[in-house]
């Protein structure tokens, strides 16, 4: 396999997309090591790509739901206490 790195990441040959694409291929394919809080690590269930489709859909849901609201969720910040005048 061709070196990835800075340099192989902006030539746009064809072979070089090729090595590209197939490391990004690669890379959804895997399944990554969890933490287990007191029980040390695990495989994830799940490839990248299970997981990156299933963060897409809950983009999409919550976009859906914000451009459902008549108003939009506005924060007002609160100026902070003003301090007595001492003279």
């Amino acid at each position: 396999m061709a070196q990835c790195g800075a340099e192989s990441d902006c030539d746009p040959t064809p072979g070089n997309m090729k090595v590209l694409i197939g490391a990004a291929e690669e890379m959804l394919k895997q399944k990554n090591v969890e933490s287990v809080m007191f029980g040390g690590k695990r495989i994830g269930e799940q490839t990248n790509m299970e997981k990156l489709d299933w963060f897409a859909g809950e983009l999409v849901l919550e976009h859906q739901r914000r451009g459902c609201r008549i108003a939009p969720t506005v924060a007002f910040k609160q100026p902070p206490p003003m301090a007595a005048n001492i003279t």
